[in-house]
C-alpha cells in the first residue's frame, strides 16, 4: 500500500470515528438545538452542525431519537438516586462462611467477610443478621468481623448495605452454614 493511499485510509477511519463521536455527543443534547445540518465536504467526509452553511441539508430530528445517558453512580447526589434510578451497588455477597460450609472447633468464633461490588462507599454501612436477628445497633464500616458465642447447629447470615439515613440499598442472599464442636469426651 502506498503512503498516499494509507494516509487517506487512516484519514477516512479517523473521520468516521469523529462522525460517530459527534453523533453520540449530539444524542444527549437537550432540545435547544432545533435544527441540525448535514453536509459532505470535498473529501467525502460527512459533517453535522447546528449552524447552517452553504450546501448543508437540514436533518429532521424527532423527540423519539433523543436519549439521556444516566449519570455515573459516583456523581449522583444521594437526594437524586431514587429519581434517577441509579443502583450504587452491583452485588453484595457473604464470602465467608460460604454456603453450606461446616466449621469445626473454633471455640465458638466465626470470621465473617462481606463482599460489596463496588467497594463500600463513604457514609454507607453494613448491617449483619445472624439467624434472622441484627448483630449490631449501628451499621459496620468494615467488610469483615468476628462473630463469637456461636453454638452448634445450623445458622444463617444475611447482610445489607444502608446509607446514612438507614435506607437499605442492597441485600445479600442468605448464607446457611453449620457449626460443629467436638464433644469434650471424644
Amino acid at each position: 500500500m502506498n503512503a498516499g493511499l494509507g494516509g487517506m485510509l487512516v484519514s477516512m477511519i479517523n473521520s468516521r470515528i469523529l462522525v460517530f463521536v459527534l453523533m453520540g455527543s449530539m444524542v444527549g443534547l437537550p432540545a435547544q438545538a432545533d435544527t441540525i445540518y448535514r453536509w459532505v465536504d470535498a473529501n467525502g467526509l460527512v459533517h453535522f452542525s447546528d449552524v447552517p452553511r452553504e450546501g448543508a441539508q437540514e436533518v429532521e430530528l424527532s423527540p423519539q431519537s433523543s436519549f439521556r445517558m444516566p449519570a455515573a453512580a459516583s456523581s449522583v447526589p444521594s437526594a437524586e438516586r431514587e429519581t434517577v434510578g441509579v443502583s450504587l451497588y452491583e452485588s453484595l455477597a457473604i464470602s465467608s462462611p460460604t454456603e453450606e460450609q461446616t466449621i469445626w472447633n473454633t471455640g465458638g468464633v466465626i470470621n465473617i467477610s462481606v463482599s460489596p461490588t463496588p467497594a463500600l462507599r463513604t457514609g454507607h454501612g453494613i448491617r449483619l443478621y445472624y439467624d434472622g436477628q441484627p448483630l449490631q445497633e449501628q451499621p459496620l464500616r468494615t467488610t469483615s468481623m468476628q462473630l463469637s458465642e456461636v453454638y452448634r447447629g445450623e445458622h444463617t447470615l444475611r447482610a445489607e448495605i444502608v446509607d446514612a439515613s438507614d435506607q437499605v440499598l442492597i441485600q445479600s442472599t442468605p448464607v446457611t452454614f453449620f457449626y460443629r464442636q467436638t464433644a469434650a469426651g471424644n
